[in-house]
């Protein structure tokens, strides 16, 4: 009987350690997140769809965003939801599109969208009729960057290391790049000639500081 008191308590025990992890678990993900600047935000709606009751959070590195759409026209919804994000700085981080394609005439429904991005303190909702060509946008570290267009240069058909700019942040792409660095390192050190190296090694041991290898150098 006392060793079943003695498991029980056990059982107890941890039991109660669990949900107390769960509650202190919840509670610290839910400080981590704070509602986005709603003044710095804006909402555009349109004639065909309408964008009410929106609340987005955010902790520094990701966040999610709930609203609702509401189907005015005659027709099912065959638009786009344009989401911007912005940093503190009033810096575009982040663009998503959220396809608005089953929303029949007349309803409305609920919508929860999940993003990743760091620093986001106001976002931009507005309603599009398609979603524009991204294939020349690449993210980095959590911002989105526009290779038509960085300072003033195109660089769409860039590469590096035989790579496309546009390609290189995929695994087997930045693999390949790696390799072709390495393979263009070897052939441009197997070009040197022989007297190149001499001079080089020269200049180092000449400019070597006082004392070196034990008094040695420099000769």
């Amino acid at each position: 009987m006392k060793r079943m008191r003695t498991f029980f308590l056990y059982a107890l025990g941890i039991v109660g350690f669990i949900f107390l992890s769960y509650i202190l678990e919840d509670g610290l993900i839910s400080g981590m997140y704070k509602e986005l600047n709603k003044e710095n935000s804006s909402v555009s709606s349109s004639e065909d769809l309408l964008i009410t009751d929106v609340s987005a959070k955010a902790s520094y590195m990701n966040g999610y965003m709930n609203f609702k759409l509401t189907n005015n026209s005659n027709k099912q919804s065959d638009k786009f939801l344009k989401i911007e994000l912005f940093s503190k700085q009033g810096l575009l981080a982040v663009t998503d599109y959220v396809p608005i394609t089953d929303l029949d005439s007349g309803n409305t429904k609920n919508y929860e969208v999940k993003f990743k991005g760091n620093d986001i303190d106001s976002y931009k909702l507005s309603v599009v009729d398609e979603v524009p060509d991204k294939s020349n946008i690449i993210n980095i570290f959590g911002w989105e960057v526009d290779l038509s267009d960085v300072f003033g240069m195109d660089l769409t058909n860039a590469t590096i290391f035989g790579v496309k700019l546009s390609e290189i942040f995929k695994w087997d792409n930045l693999k390949t790049a790696g390799g072709n660095a390495w393979s263009w390192t070897k052939n441009l050190l197997a070009s040197v000639p022989w007297w190149g190296y001499a001079i080089a090694s020269g200049i180092i041991l000449w400019y070597m500081p006082v004392g070196y290898l034990f008094g040695i150098f420099p000769l």
